[in-house]
């Protein structure tokens, strides 16, 4: 009975140790709690979509369908699969609940009337020796239910239609010639682009630094550290800090000057201002816009800002656009022209093609996006290191 009653205890003083570590574990984990008690049931989440789970069946679909089509690549980064992955499963839970609204799904009643007649249609065309071998419809009915469930292949369904249908519509003939004129323009231009640290740098051959000014930042600096050494033992850090003052104090003054400027004063403005000299692109198609040359560097004007400013442009009219962000990057742009193209009737219809083709995929990837985002679309991503450590249903 004495060994009874203290296995007893032990088990009981192992059960509220093993339950303080998991209540801590709840506590300070960042995890979700939905997703940690998912783990302590020994289940794995796959993510989600709407408030609604994504299935280990679907999951598994999309990695296969995944795998089979990088399989000519050999082995992959994880970051190439996780890719593919969303966008699957983008595709399986987003565009039918697109569809759904838009009276496009196909629902599982439907696919299960589909699969009867799958099954119906195998049981008539089998052919058999012995009439006991003979397999039954539900034996076909339920092979077809193992290679994927009803309800992904609703979900499949359903995503094919509302895609054929977006990818079918006839966007409108004037948006197709606006689009198939702009793709044919060039645009030539007059930028100046300068960074916060490129300037500093320009800065470096115009400050000059006096002994008194040098004599001052040492004492100064004194103040602060009362055992610093002899000024002619630090020098060269006591000329860097005056420096680095006096630059920063000329950026100051450059950037306010800059917000001062009006953009009928001209890029001349801003060159006397930087020191930064205008360079010219010509002939850049409005599609190559992202990709700008100016002084050997890249220049991304590819944004509503400037395309905005582009409606706005009057030949002969003398300003600058702008400025513009582009990272760490200001740029300033003269328009000098804006040169469209007459086109052949090949020319434009060909154009005309790749701009309806091109607006169609733009409308798919934009219901995508704003859907997954109203859903809070979420899936469990690969691990980088080791992409099977994640239990993937096959």
């Amino acid at each position: 009975m004495k060994d009874i009653l203290e296995t007893a205890k032990r088990l009981g003083a192992g059960i509220i140790v093993l339950s303080l570590v998991v209540m801590m574990g709840l506590t300070f984990s960042s995890q979700p709690m939905d997703e940690i008690l998912a783990i302590l049931g020994g289940q794995t989440r796959y993510g989600s979509f709407d408030g609604e789970d994504i299935s280990a069946e679907s999951y598994g679909y999309a990695y296969g369908a995944c795998e089979e089509r990088f399989s000519q690549f050999g082995k992959l980064p994880a970051v190439f699969l996780n890719s593919c992955l969303e966008n699957t499963l983008q595709e399986l839970y987003v565009l039918p609940s697109i569809a759904r609204r838009l009276g496009l799904e196909v629902p599982p009643e439907q696919v299960e009337r589909e699969l009867v007649e799958i099954a119906q249609a195998e049981f008539q065309r089998q052919e058999v020796l012995l009439e006991a071998d003979r397999r039954q419809v539900e034996d076909f009915y339920q092979e077809l239910v193992r290679q994927g469930s009803v309800k992904l292949r609703s979900r499949e369904t359903s995503a094919r239609r509302l895609s054929a249908a977006i990818l079918s519509a006839d966007p409108s003939p004037e948006f197709i010639d606006a689009a198939a004129r702009a793709r044919a323009s060039t645009v030539s231009l007059r930028m100046i682009r300068f960074t916060q640290t490129g300037l500093l740098a320009n800065f470096d051959n115009q400050v000059s630094v006096s002994d008194e000014e040098l004599k001052s930042e040492y004492e100064t600096w004194k103040k602060e550290k009362p055992d610093l050494e002899p000024l002619d033992k630090i020098k060269g850090q006591v000329m860097d800090r005056v420096r680095t003052k006096k630059k920063q104090s000329m950026l100051a003054s450059a950037k306010e000057s800059l917000g001062k400027l009006k953009p009928e004063d001209g890029l001349q403005a801003v060159t006397s201002i930087t020191g930064v000299p205008a360079v010219v692109s010509n002939g850049v198609p409005l599609e190559g816009l992202s990709r700008v040359q100016a002084g050997g560097q890249g220049v991304n004007l590819a944004s509503g800002d400037f395309f905005r400013d582009l409606t706005a442009y009057e030949p002969g009219k003398k300003r600058y656009f702008g400025p513009y962000q582009d990272g760490e990057a200001t740029v300033y742009v003269e328009i000098l022209s804006v040169n469209p193209r007459k086109l052949n009737a090949q020319e434009e219809e060909t154009l005309r093609n790749e701009a309806s083709s091109r607006l169609k995929q733009e409308i798919y990837r934009y219901l995508i996006r704003t859907e997954a985002l109203r859903g809070n679309f979420e899936y469990r991503e690969l691990p980088e290191e080791n992409q099977q450590q994640l239990d993937v249903p096959q």
